[in-house]
């Protein structure tokens, strides 16, 4: 899958929910002069208030899709990884 999307110029990111969000809360983090890398962070900071659904919404198990180009061909390749899963103990398997 990575390797598909990775041919039309997609990221593909898996990782742990904390750090994810740990991440994500740190760009959000305006720089104060408290800072060890203060000089550089006010740099290049800028504020990023849509971060702030991502961040809401990185509940369970999530992977993110980064990508510049057409989300259909993002959406086709996702689609043809889709695999069947085994039932659990106290479900009932669909066949």
């Amino acid at each position: 899958m990575r390797k598909g999307l990775r041919a039309i110029d997609s990221k593909m990111l898996m990782g742990k929910n904390t750090h994810m969000k740990a991440c994500i809360k740190d760009l959000l983090l305006e720089p104060n002069q408290d800072m060890e890398d203060y000089a550089e962070r006010k740099a290049t900071w800028k504020p990023r208030p849509h971060l702030n659904q991502v961040l809401e919404m990185l509940n369970g198990n999530v992977g993110l899709v980064f990508s510049n180009g057409d989300l259909t061909e993002v959406k086709t390749i996702l689609d043809s990884q889709v695999r069947e899963v085994n039932a659990k103990a106290g479900q009932i398997a669909p066949k």
